[in-house]
């Protein structure tokens, strides 16, 4: 008989909290790796920007 296996790839965050949601994202830092789903890559993409994000001079605006 032949077999199959097949090997699903799921969100790290969300496995942290007993769930099982597939990661479609792949973070990658120098050596560690990280897979996300659409929601957690979302959040951090969004919070690594404000993170980078140049600083804007509050003095020039009014």
């Amino acid at each position: 008989m032949a077999r199959k296996v097949v090997e699903t790839v799921t969100c790290d965050a969300c496995s942290k909290k007993g769930l099982e949601v597939a990661g479609t994202v792949t973070l990658k830092i120098m050596e560690d790796g990280y897979d996300l789903c659409d929601e957690h890559g979302d959040r951090f993409r969004d919070q690594l920007a404000a993170a980078l994000a140049p600083a804007v001079d509050t003095s020039l605006a009014a």
